[in-house]
């Protein structure tokens, strides 16, 4: 047997956990596996590695293999090369890791068995209903989603120096389309969240932050790159910009917050202390967390023996099964037309928009695997 693999998009911290696990299952095998570079481009341009002697370290984030962003759709005979190019390869299957752009090329490549990893930190590939999840998280949220509730936090993030000077912080989150990220920030303790799927009304916003000032004299903003205002458009997107996937190109967004609060509360307060953070690929950098990196290599084994086993076409998925236990399982997705049936957006049950921050049931799915940060006397007064 001949398998391949190949990572997409943007990375995440465990890709390479991935990857190494892939090499281990298939070499215990004795499968051959050959890794394609910069992820649909190098299937497209036949340009691969045998991988099999290769020794990748999991504890090393981003993918050992590289990365690109290609539609297929808008590539000429893209799918039809695709499969002559697997086919040339005596591929039997194909392992793909990535997120919502690089997943939906694979549902171009009709009856050829392949297995789907999904991983980004925006945490919007899967299903999402009522409170019921199809799985619990995709590779690489949980390490971005501690590390944003870090950098809020009392302990290791920024409530101390601005409680200290007594700013106003405005931070920005990934998340293009939907806020699971920024609302990862709850463990870490924000005052308010900022989500694109519940438009801003920045004069009910402004006054909620005049509120909480006084309240505290001090405020955390979390706000999604995605955000937009109660008109619908984004808060800062470039739409002339667009990729091949037409995903506008986002410009800063606490960026532009922020000057509004500025403008709009000089007779309030000394707006000099209204500043903006943009930790931007911080999020995506680094080694994984323990979840991640676990939920990787098993998920690197559980493709490998489904192919093995002749399994074709599985998203697999990491589930909750109780007192924050994971375990890999699958969805077929034959019947999948549009990886749009697999976006996954926050709700009302999730996010309270009136509060502008974490509803009881949120915090219930975060705890699982976000720790948990103190509130304190910073928090507080």
């Amino acid at each position: 047997m001949r398998l391949g693999i190949l990572t997409g998009g943007g990375d995440v911290a465990p890709l390479n956990a991935v990857i190494s696990s892939v090499i281990n299952r298939c070499n215990r095998h004795s499968i051959e596996l050959i890794g394609y570079l910069r992820g649909w481009e190098g299937v497209l341009e036949d340009n691969w590695i045998k991988l099999n002697d290769f020794k990748i370290d999991p504890d090393i984030g981003g993918t050992f293999l590289k990365s690109s962003r290609v539609n297929l759709k808008k590539t000429e005979n893209g799918p039809e090369t695709v499969i002559h190019n697997l086919e040339k390869q005596s591929i039997d299957g194909l392992i793909v890791v990535g997120g919502e752009d690089t997943l939906s090329n694979a549902l171009l490549i009709k009856n050829f068995p392949k297995v789907l990893l999904s991983k980004t930190i925006d945490n919007d590939v899967g299903l999402y209903n009522d409170g019921s999840f199809l799985n619990t998280f995709t590779l690489g949220y949980p390490t971005a989603a501690e590390k944003i509730a870090s950098f809020v936090s009392l302990e290791e993030g920024i409530r101390t120096t601005a409680w200290s000077h007594e700013r106003i912080m405005v931070v920005e989150s990934m998340g293009m389309h939907a806020g699971w990220l920024a609302l990862a920030s709850s463990s870490g303790n924000p005052d308010f969240i900022i989500i694109p799927e519940f438009p801003l009304d920045f004069e009910k916003f402004r006054e909620k932050v005049i509120s909480k000032y006084k309240e505290k004299n001090h405020v955390i903003i979390v706000v999604s790159e995605g955000a937009k205002w109660k008109n619908g458009h984004y808060i800062s997107a470039d739409e002339l910009e667009k990729d091949s996937f037409g995903h506008p190109r986002f410009i800063g967004t606490a960026q532009v917050l922020t000057k509004h609060l500025k403008e709009s509360l000089k007779k309030d307060f000394d707006t000099r202390n209204v500043n903006f953070i943009n930790p931007s690929y911080l999020y995506r950098s680094g080694r994984p967390n323990t979840v991640d990196k676990m939920m990787a290599i098993r998920m690197g084994v559980t493709a490998v023996d489904h192919l093995n086993n002749s399994i074709e076409t599985i998203f697999i998925y990491s589930d909750l099964t109780g007192d924050s236990c994971f375990e890999t399982c699958k969805y077929n997705f034959n019947n999948l037309t549009d990886i749009e049936e697999f976006h996954r957006f926050v709700d009302d049950t999730l996010y309270d928009p009136v509060l502008m921050n974490i509803t009881p049931r949120g915090e219930i799915y975060f705890n699982s695997f976000v720790p948990h940060f103190k509130k304190s006397i910073f928090a507080e007064t």
